[in-house]
């Protein structure tokens, strides 16, 4: 799997979920082929986080690229939240929600700082436990668990990125089981085995992108595919744009 494979399978799941929102709230789907779209939508934001994370590791050593990306994602930040919540919600802006561009600049934003205190592991683990947090806190979308997402993608490419295919794969397992064990414990409010248990069922199918997403990851081998300008900013500016796109659509 290439960088562009990847950026074009999250962008036509993502697409793909939030237009099943749009018919639903129209009327103009059932539940099966809305939860059909919802499900498969599922696949877009363990990409993002992945390809944000690989993204890191090769800006990482060019202050003026982490600097530049972290600027872009910041504004992309700035630009989505009243579509998010306007699309979400019928609102400019809801506190109760924030878009996955909040979860993605925490997770860059901490990534750079904790590699600056890479010297001082306690104080490195407290910069991304604090992150965490603050999408919590913050109720960007996917909350704790998105952040803490980007994190071990991260990690999980430094030791494995140029392991043998298995060692990859198994990898990827522990990342996508760890982040949707944490998502569904959040979301149960941090509730015992069994409240754990319950969510778990309540999720049922939405959890089945995780599981296919593993093999796809973990073939991962570090190909850029088609290197086009164009390309590349239709994919960062993507998220905003189709988004203001169905704000159109949803007040027409």
């Amino acid at each position: 799997m290439s960088v562009f494979s990847l950026k074009l399978l999250a962008v036509v799941t993502m697409l793909i979920d939030h237009l099943g929102i749009l018919l639903r709230s129209k009327g103009l789907v059932d539940y099966d082929v809305y939860l059909m779209m919802r499900t498969l939508g599922r696949f877009a934001f363990p990409i993002y986080a992945f390809l944000l994370a690989e993204g890191y590791r090769h800006l990482r050593r060019k202050p003026e690229g982490l600097r530049v990306h972290l600027t872009l994602l910041v504004a992309l930040t700035v630009i989505s939240e009243p579509l998010f919540d306007f699309f979400g919600e019928g609102v400019l802006q809801d506190p109760a929600s924030q878009s996955v561009m909040v979860t993605l600049t925490l997770g860059f934003g901490g990534l750079w700082l904790s590699e600056a205190l890479k010297e001082r592991p306690m104080l490195r683990v407290s910069v991304l436990v604090s992150a965490c947090c603050l999408g919590y806190y913050l109720h960007a979308n996917y909350q704790i668990a998105g952040v803490a997402l980007v994190f071990a993608c991260f990690f999980c490419l430094e030791r494995l990125g140029d392991r043998p295919y298995w060692q990859r794969l198994l990898g990827m397992l522990g990342v996508l089981g760890f982040y949707y064990l944490l998502y569904c414990w959040v979301i149960s409010d941090f509730g015992g085995p069994g409240d754990l248990w319950r969510m778990l069922k309540a999720m049922g199918v939405y959890g089945l992108p995780h599981l296919l997403l593993v093999p796809l990851l973990a073939c991962y081998d570090g190909r850029l595919g088609p290197r086009n300008k164009l390309l590349h900013r239709s994919y960062q500016w993507f998220y905003p744009a189709h988004l203001a796109v169905l704000c159109l659509l949803n007040t027409l």
